[in-house]
């Protein structure tokens, strides 16, 4: 069965509403993410050190490059979330304009009475209302500052926390390098070569300033490219698969699904503006 997915765009982003039926591995994208879980089986996500189980109370709020995965608690069927992935640029205008950080210093989402409600009103706009896009708009960006605030609102005196980081000269010359060369398959250690580091640097570098890997880093480039051909290119999936260095379009499918928990054929549906007809993971 295929699973439901659909996405609408908006100045803030992506708004995502995904039925997942199998775990996702550690993964990371380039933009902050916030998830809501709407029902369906329970699941859990690990996020650095931290776990954050998902419930009616509790969402997941991840930064821009950190590593997180999602493990599904039972087997009542799919898991259904609400996935928000939060522009860069749209971040660092609001920051402009309120003076505010937008960084995440927790992973933990407290949900209360009025965020719950705007996930579900997003929901329905999503599914069943394309020609909203002005109020999606604006209750998104309604649902992203609240949920900003929720989790820092006892953190501002951390300031540390709540800036991005600034990175170092040698980490974003390893980032350009994965960029530039997203479809070769390149060792790790190729890479801390070119950049002048050790192996064990390298690692230390994604670490301490992405809480990442090299591995979930370039793998998240990958996903973001073969995403961007996916929308913007009338490619075949195999076509796709063997530009992006993959042996055969199954290696290239159950790699894309482990990352976002569908398929880049469902991917691409969605891409062209068809919505699932039923969420079979939510009762409503």
């Amino acid at each position: 069965m295929t699973a439901a997915y659909a996405f609408r765009e908006g100045a803030f982003g992506q708004a995502i509403v995904l039925e997942a039926s199998s775990d996702l591995v550690a993964h990371s994208h380039s933009e902050s993410q916030i998830v809501f879980w709407l029902g369906g089986s329970r699941a859990r996500a690990k996020v650095g050190a931290d776990e954050v189980e998902y419930c009616e109370n509790v969402g997941l709020a991840t930064n821009a490059n950190q590593s997180h995965d999602m493990s599904l608690l039972d087997q009542h069927g799919p898991a259904v979330f609400l996935v928000f992935m939060i522009s860069r640029s749209w971040l660092n205008e609001r920051r402009k304009v309120t003076g505010r950080p937008f960084v995440f210093p927790s992973p933990r989402i407290p949900i209360d009475a009025a965020l719950r409600q705007a996930c579900w009103q997003i929901l329905d706009l999503i599914l069943y209302s394309r020609d909203s896009e002005e109020k999606l708009d604006e209750l998104v960006e309604q649902l992203i500052i609240a949920s900003i605030d929720a989790v820092t609102r006892e953190r501002f005196g951390d300031t540390k926390w709540l800036l991005p980081p600034l990175l170092d000269h040698r980490l974003r010359t390893a980032i350009a390098l994965m960029r530039e060369n997203v479809s070769e398959k390149f060792a790790v250690d190729e890479i801390a070569s070119r950049v002048g580091v050790s192996r064990a640097h390298l690692f230390t570098l994604f670490r301490d300033q992405l809480n990442t890997t090299p591995q979930v880093f370039w793998s998240a480039v990958r996903v973001e490219e073969a995403m961007r051909r996916l929308i913007s290119q009338g490619e075949s999936l195999t076509s796709v698969a063997l530009d992006l260095g993959f042996s055969a379009p199954g290696n290239f499918s159950r790699f894309f699904k482990d990352h976002t928990g569908v398929s880049p054929s469902t991917f691409r549906r969605a891409a062209s503006g068809a919505t699932p007809s039923t969420v079979t993971g939510l009762a409503v």
